[in-house]
């Protein structure tokens, strides 16, 4: 997945996933459709809108509609993407439930610099893709997670007593 450097705020990310949402049924979106969509007054959200423009996500003219740049549909596209892999890892590996997931994914997104959750992502997602499907280690965490202690073969390992015995593949 390439790699978008541009970073907004939550607040401006909110206006842009509106927009990107309205656009689905709606082809002729105003300021006051985001307003309306988002629950926020109108010069507010009207603000938002100018910085979109000019961050090049949006176009924009007062009072004319409001569509998304190619920028602004790659933007989002990876911003789901990015939000989806770790709602995802979230929900099928940690087996968070899958509404707390989608909400401490979001968290994590912002909790992160770009760099950092660029590295991250592609983590989950080399992860998602490896042929070895489900290495041992991970096995053996999520019956740690499940059961609340180590098992006693990852013991070992952990403690750094006598080496690995297998149940992760190190060595």
């Amino acid at each position: 997945m390439e790699q978008n450097n541009k970073k907004l705020s939550a607040s401006l990310e909110k206006y842009l996933l509106a927009i990107f949402n309205i656009s689905k049924n709606n082809s002729n979106i105003i300021v006051k459709d985001v307003s309306k969509y988002l629950g926020y007054g109108g010069a507010t959200t009207a603000t938002a809108i100018k910085t979109l423009a000019k961050s090049g996500l949006i176009n924009y003219v007062p009072y004319g509609n409001i569509t998304l740049t190619k920028e602004g549909i790659e933007y989002i596209r990876l911003k789901l993407y990015r939000h989806n892999t770790i709602s995802n890892f979230l929900n099928q590996v940690l087996g968070i439930e899958k509404t707390s997931a989608d909400k401490n994914a979001s968290a994590i997104e912002y909790s992160m610099t770009q760099d950092v959750l660029i590295q991250f992502v592609h983590f989950l997602d080399f992860m998602k893709q490896c042929s070895c499907k489900e290495p041992k280690w991970l096995n053996s965490c999520k019956h740690s997670l499940k059961d609340g202690k180590i098992s006693a073969k990852c013991a070992n390992c952990v403690s750094g007593k006598g080496g690995c015995s297998g149940c992760c593949s190190i060595t």
